[in-house]
């Protein structure tokens, strides 16, 4: 695996934080560090960490992600997130509470017919289909990280089996 580059540090296999303290930039070369990461992590994904750490008010990741990832339907307490998309296509997913797909949002860069913004309000479980190999993204939201203000939706596959989360999100958006 590239050496990271001195003005990052891993944190986790998965997670990436800059060492700068003031202006953070992340341009291709940091892409490419994301997917040569996102493709040795289990879950094909990799985020560099644009705060300071996840005590910040304020979250702000660059997110890459391969095709063969998976997410879980999930939902956050008392805070909503932002996806910016700024390479690839993904049709995100709403759902209600019982699991039934209630829209599909068709998502992709700036200057395509696609989406390429949205801001998901707490409490309503979301999740992603690839269109393509890979998807680069920008999320936002609201610090510190907790993992107890998330939930996983109990009626989908968790992310320990990648391929049935990816068969059933398939079948789900066709129903």
């Amino acid at each position: 695996m590239t050496p990271l580059p001195a003005g990052l540090r891993a944190v986790a296999p998965e997670v990436l934080y800059t060492r700068d303290t003031d202006v953070v930039r992340a341009g291709m070369e940091v892409v490419s560090i994301l997917r040569e990461r996102a493709l040795a992590s289990p879950r094909k994904r990799c985020r560099l960490c644009a705060h300071p750490d996840a005590d910040a008010v304020q979250q702000e990741m660059v997110i890459v992600m391969h095709r063969d990832s998976y997410v879980q339907p999930h939902r956050h307490f008392g805070k909503s997130e932002t996806f910016t998309v700024f390479e690839g296509e993904v049709d995100a997913l709403i759902f209600d509470e019982s699991g039934a797909v209630i829209e599909t949002i068709p998502m992709g860069p700036f200057g395509t017919s696609r989406q390429f913004f949205y801001r998901m309000p707490e409490r309503v479980f979301h999740s992603m289909i690839f269109r393509t190999d890979w998807l680069v993204y920008l999320e936002t939201t609201s610090g510190p990280f907790d993992k107890t203000a998330s939930e996983g939706a109990p009626w989908a596959p968790t992310e320990h089996d990648p391929a049935a989360g990816r068969a059933w999100l398939t079948t789900r958006a066709r129903a």
